[in-house]
Order: C-alpha cells, then structure tokens, then sequence
C-alpha cells in the first residue's frame, strides 16, 4: 500500500518536466529577431531621402555662405597689401595694366619706360601656359604687390571660381590661377582716363586721389566673371552703357568688391548680371540700359563723369 501511494506521488514529474520545456522552448521562439517587410524598408527608405531633401539646400547655403566669406577675406587681404605698398611708394597704388602689355608677360625692369604692376598675364579658356602661370602673382619680378601678400596665390582667387574648360580639364587642370580684378581707374599704365574704356574724370594714380567716390565708396578689387576675366584690369566706361567686363554672380547670384577704405563686401545682383551664366566663351560687350541697377551700382562706385 506504501508502495502503490508512492508510485502516485512521484508519477507526475515526467508531466512537469514536459510543460518546463514548452514552456521554454516558446520562449525561444518569440526571443528570435523578426525581418523587416519590404514595405518597411521602403518607408525607411522613403525617410531617409525626405530628410536628405530637407537637409541638401541647407548644406548648400553653408557652402556659398563660407565661400563668400572666404572671398571677402582674401580680398580684404589683397586691400591690405595695397595699402602697404602705397605707405612705401609715396601713397601710390601699383600699376595696373592691360591689353598687350599684360599679354606680354614681360618682367619688371629698372627701365625708366618699365611698368611695375600688381599682376601680370592674360586669363583665356584654351590652354595658355598664363592660367597657370602663378609666376604672375607671387614673383617679384611680375607683381609688386607679392612681396605686401606674402607671395600667397589663394587670395587672388575666388574659392566658388573653380570650372575650367574641356580642353583644360584634358590637362588635369582643375582651376585657372586667378579670377580677382582691379578697377581700371585705379593705378596708372597704359591707359588714360579719357580712354574709351574709361571715359573718367581721372585715373586715381594715389590713395590721396579718392575724394570722389570717397574711399568707403571706391571699389578697388572685383571678382570678374569666369567668362569676362582676361587682363588684370576691369573696364566700364561712365555713360557708356554696355557691360565691357562684367562682375561675377557666382556667389548665388551676388559678387565680391574690395573697396579703397580697406573694406569687404558681396553685393547681390538685382538684374542684368543675373543672366549671364557661364558659357566658356569670351565674352563681348553687352548693351545695357540706362536704368539697369546693377550697371549703375557698379559705375557709382568706379570713378566718376568727366
């Protein structure tokens, strides 16, 4: 009777075992990871590239936004070395030349008849050994403001100037050395203010000769459109309403100026100049009317009528 009463009590244990290891095995079951449906995937997918919409124009603005600042500093430095150069030469700014003489590449000489310049060579779209040339720019042999610089290329070029042509590219090439320009009224060459280019009151040979415009008024140094730049001089003559260079609008339709006070600043376009996009040409006079904003803003601010 013992026996049999034992049997019963200790029967059960199989059963129980069995029902712990069910019971786990679920367990295991509902702990394995679960795939994504492809439909979840699309519409993580489609997240992913909603927030990349939203985030690429904003990244975009930053670029332009430090471009422009970048471009402000170097010209701003390109100012200073100005102004250096001018306290050791009797306030005079450097010359700056055009046409054949700045095609010429011909070197700084102590020739009565030598010109002493603030750069040297003649920008093109083929291949010209002068768009690589950044001899040019930091020598002293070419450029008498290197010295004032710190013989430094980077600040003569704007960071957003960065295109070349085919046939460029075909070098390797991947930019040309320069895309900053003078005022053609400032800095005496060869030229002359009754010059078609000009048709000015007068060239502004010192600092001492800006009263009209004033100094914080005056641009010195312009970024020149990749299509216009050529020598290192900018023209546009007063009252004679056509575009002979024209600015840049590469900074999201604005430009960059250096202005004779030793300030930098990008101005925005407003019309004219928005419609010039880049074409690897050279380009040509442009008329443009009498009332364009962006022709006056620019003219104001280069010399003045005779």
């Amino acid at each position: 009777m013992k026996r049999s009463e034992t049997n019963r009590r200790i029967a059960p244990a199989p059963q129980q075992r069995s029902r712990v290891s069910t019971h786990c095995a679920g367990l295991g079951r509902r702990s394995s990871p679960r795939a994504f449906t492809l439909i979840e995937l699309l519409v993580v997918i489609a997240i992913i590239a909603i927030l990349a919409a939203m985030l690429l124009p904003a990244l975009s603005k930053a670029k332009l936004k430090s471009q422009g600042i970048l471009c402000m500093n170097n010209t701003r430095q390109l100012m200073q070395g100005v102004h250096l150069y001018s306290g050791d030469n009797q306030e005079y700014f450097p010359m700056n030349v055009h046409g054949s003489v700045a095609q010429s590449g011909a070197p700084i000489t102590a020739a009565a008849t030598s010109y002493y310049p603030w750069i040297m060579g003649w920008l093109t779209w083929d291949t010209s050994p002068h768009n690589t040339n950044s001899q040019y720019l930091t020598s002293d042999s070419y450029s008498v403001l290197a010295r004032y610089v710190g013989r430094s290329q980077k600040i003569f070029k704007c960071p957003a100037d960065n295109r070349v042509s085919s046939m460029q590219a075909r070098l390797g090439w991947n930019e040309r050395v320069r895309s900053v320009s003078m005022n053609g009224a400032v800095g005496i060459g060869n030229k002359a203010a009754t010059d078609g280019l000009l048709n000015c009151e007068k060239v502004f040979a010192k600092t001492t000769d800006v009263t009209r415009p004033t100094p914080a008024n005056l641009w010195v140094f312009v970024d020149e459109h990749p299509d216009s730049i050529n020598d290192g001089a900018f023209f546009n003559a007063q009252r004679n309403y056509e575009w002979i260079d024209l600015p840049s609008n590469q900074h999201n339709g604005a430009c960059g100026f250096a202005f004779a006070d030793g300030h930098s600043e990008i101005h925005r376009w407003r019309s004219s100049v928005l419609r010039y996009q880049l074409k690897f040409m050279d380009l040509t006079r442009q008329p443009v009317s009498s009332q364009d904003p962006d022709f006056l803003w620019t003219i104001e601010r280069t010399s003045y009528p005779r």
